[in-house]
């Protein structure tokens, strides 16, 4: 088969594309992921609130509520089949008023007839018995036992290196520019690398979804980019908060929310502004204050003198206000998975089933789904230094001398895993960071920066100069400032 020429070809390799890769890959079928970052997870992906949603904020028999229970779900099995952390904290929703009671007793409504196990509205008083930094003047909240949080990176790396080992292939840095379209049939997609041929086309663009379903001749949905920002503490936090905290949500989205991160940091966001640029990931001074207002207002002690970074995210609202899923019946073989923000980390791989279902139902006669005996469900992330006991470092020491030198000291981070997420892909500081959590500890990558990309310059055997930070012209270094010179004579 020429190397251009695939069965399916995904734009876009967040949580979904990936999701749906693997879940495609289950079929003896070529199949292609093309992103245009430089490292996964990208995008909303990347930076966004990390919860496994419960399944009660959304309306029944809406789409995201068909996906979101059943992804929830899915996720306490996959954690440990493809190994990825996932903390199955639960989530409270905190009422200050009686009116928030009564919004709470619609979200409980919502819960039992999506199906949400074990979801019950608990006292102010039995809240604070569990969480005792929660405000004196939360008066009730409700309890989803179900819900959690999930390491986003290694979500999505998981999702993409199980795909990869069952056969997909990732084109990074790779921009798709158009459609590929002839007789109302869907025959590929234009990039900057050239054509990709596919008779299955999904549009898993993210924020850029609305622009890709309108070469398509779709106009049926708008994407709003909207921006949310966050406060990320060090995770000497750890303890402070065990749950995810919600205020009661508005118009505007769920609020800002109070948790702790699956490795132990306190995180505290979004914000939701909308924006016309889908692009832009700036925090700002207004962002930031109203963040820590809300988060205030759930724990009044936030130690945000504790707070390590801030960052932003951009999530694709649909102006339905909810997931455009569809197989377009011209050109036939396009499929959007569009709009998909909260809950669409939760939903991904529900989603993914749904689409790998429908594709081989519709679309037989356009590409044949055989199943792959040889699939491999299991898939083991990095070893993951910082949590292993002595005994167990001593042990992957002996075995590799690599694991027994200190790269990242915030984080525990090893000469041997940095070496491990470049032999899996790694090719950026980032993606160093990303697969390692070298750089997201205290000291923000002050000292583990300099000795990632030493190792990144030796073992991808380019100069020192040409390691970025994300890809593109993100540059470290621009040269020499001194160099000393041995004159032989």
């Amino acid at each position: 088969m020429p190397q251009n020429k695939f069965d399916v070809v995904i734009i876009g390799g967040g949580v979904i594309g990936a999701s749906i890769a693997r879940e495609l890959s289950r079929f003896k079928i070529n199949i292609a992921v093309i992103d245009k970052a430089s490292e996964l997870p990208s995008g909303a992906s990347r930076a966004n609130s990390s919860m496994i949603h419960g399944g009660f904020d959304d309306k029944p028999g809406s789409v995201k509520a068909k996906f979101c229970v059943k992804g929830n779900a899915m996720y306490h099995v996959l954690k440990d089949e493809l190994d990825f952390h996932v903390d199955e904290c639960g989530s409270y929703v905190c009422a200050f008023s009686q009116k928030e009671i009564e919004h709470l007793e619609k979200l409980l409504g919502y819960g039992k007839a999506n199906g949400v196990p074990g979801v019950e509205i608990i006292t102010g008083d039995k809240l604070r018995e569990r969480e005792p930094n929660v405000s004196p003047e939360i008066i009730a909240a409700l309890w989803s036992p179900s819900a959690g949080i999930v390491n986003n990176f290694e979500a999505v790396a998981a999702f993409m290196e199980s795909a990869q080992i069952n056969g997909a292939k990732l084109f990074l840095e790779t921009q798709v520019t158009g459609l590929i379209i002839n007789n109302d049939e869907i025959l590929g997609v234009h990039t900057n690398h050239g054509d990709f041929l596919a008779p299955i086309v999904i549009n898993a663009a993210g924020v850029h979804s609305a622009e890709v379903s309108s070469w398509a001749g779709d106009t049926s949905f708008k994407i709003i980019p909207t921006r949310g920002e966050y406060f990320l503490l060090d995770r000497t936090t750890k303890g402070f908060i065990h749950s995810f905290l919600f205020a009661c949500p508005s118009d505007a989205g769920k609020g800002i929310t109070v948790a702790q991160t699956a490795e132990g940091n306190l995180l505290a966001g979004p914000t939701a502004t909308p924006q016309e640029d889908p692009e832009d990931h700036a925090t700002t001074p207004e962002g930031l204050d109203e963040v820590l207002r809300g988060a205030r207002r759930l724990v009044p002690n936030f130690p945000v003198n504790l707070n390590i970074t801030t960052f932003a995210g951009v999530r694709a609202n649909t102006d339905t206000g909810d997931f455009a899923i569809k197989l377009l019946d011209k050109p036939r073989g396009f499929m959007n998975v569009a709009g998909i923000k909260s809950p669409g980390f939760t939903s991904a791989p529900a989603i993914a089933e749904y689409v790998s279902g429908l594709l081989k139902q519709e679309l037989a006669d356009r590409v044949e789904f055989k199943v792959n005996e040889k699939f491999v469900p299991e898939r083991k992330h990095i070893p993951r230094f910082l949590f292993m006991s002595n005994q167990e470092r001593a042990e992957l020491a002996k075995k590799d001398p690599a694991y027994a030198q200190i790269v990242c000291r915030c984080e525990t981070v090893t000469e041997g895993q940095v070496i491990e997420a470049i032999r899996r892909g790694a090719r950026t500081v980032s993606a160093v960071k990303m697969w390692t959590r070298a750089g997201t500890g205290r000291c923000q990558s002050g000292f583990c920066c300099p000795r990632v990309a030493e190792i990144l310059s030796r073992e991808l055997n380019i100069p020192l100069d040409q390691v970025t930070r994300h890809g593109g012209e993100s540059r470290l270094l621009v040269g020499k400032t001194k160099e000393f010179i041995l004159n032989k004579d």
